[in-house]
């Protein structure tokens, strides 16, 4: 009886982890596109909700773009760097 309970137990711990991997973007693409839906849904709520114009929200990205690359956090292919 306790072999049954511990399979029975290990499968629905099993099955939580793999529904957990399995809500969000698996792969490289699907991650680019929630990003992009994110942002995208962000951009026009302030654009409704918020007074601030276009070239504020511009200028606000442009400064994410910049501490962004400064910090290191782009990865464009570190494996091509090596020798």
């Amino acid at each position: 009886m306790k072999n049954q309970w511990t399979t029975l137990l290990y499968n629905v711990i099993e099955q939580n982890e793999d529904d957990f991997y399995m809500s969000g973007p698996r792969d490289y693409d699907e991650q680019t596109d929630a990003f992009r839906f994110d942002l995208d849904e962000m951009v026009e709520r302030y654009k409704q909700e918020f007074d601030i114009n276009t070239f504020v929200m511009i200028g606000a990205l442009q400064e994410k773009i910049k501490e962004l690359i400064d910090d290191g956090n782009c990865d464009m292919g570190d494996e091509m760097l090596e020798e």
